[in-house]
């Protein structure tokens, strides 16, 4: 009987022996693919949508007001800001929060550069009077000289992306 263990001993090792280097490449391959600095391509997606900003594209009338319009003059609504900004402030529906940035690309190069900041309510925009309730009113803040050319020149409805 010492015989026959001592002769299963030699074999079983060289089982291991052979399962070793069968798999060793594929040991080899995943310890250099772990080994490497540039995470796996899902984790590169996922920080990468992390790092941009959401935008979400809404239709909306677009309306424009001045500071001679009403008893606030260039005052506005949002605490953080107290004088509305020409190619900056819109005006819009309560569901916008203040601070939350908005991107009309029709407007680039014509107010601004198309990118403005919620920094005012208005009764109208609230009630959305000048689209009838259907669609959300957002009101850019320009000089009065503006609102009257752009009120009839540039479309009243367009595309607009809320970053969120």
């Amino acid at each position: 009987m010492p015989s026959n263990t001592s002769a299963k001993k030699p074999i079983s090792s060289r089982i291991t022996a052979i399962i070793l280097l069968l798999f060793s490449p594929v040991f080899t391959q995943v310890s250099q693919a772990n080994s490497t600095t540039q995470p796996s391509p899902a984790l590169h997606d996922l920080s990468d949508t992390a790092s941009k900003p959401k935008r979400v594209k809404i239709r909306a009338r677009i309306t424009y007001y001045s500071i001679g319009q009403d008893k606030w003059g260039s005052r506005n609504a949002c605490p953080k800001t107290k004088r509305s900004k020409i190619g900056v402030t819109v005006a819009a529906h309560p569901k916008f929060k203040f601070g939350t940035k908005l991107s009309i690309p029709k407007l680039k190069g014509i107010v601004g550069d198309g990118n403005f900041l919620v920094q005012d309510r208005g009764s109208a925009v609230t009630r959305k009077t000048a689209s009838k309730g259907k669609y959300y009113v957002f009101d850019v803040y320009v000089t009065p000289a503006q609102r009257r050319k752009y009120a009839n020149q540039l479309p009243e409805y367009m595309d607009v992306y809320v970053m969120k």
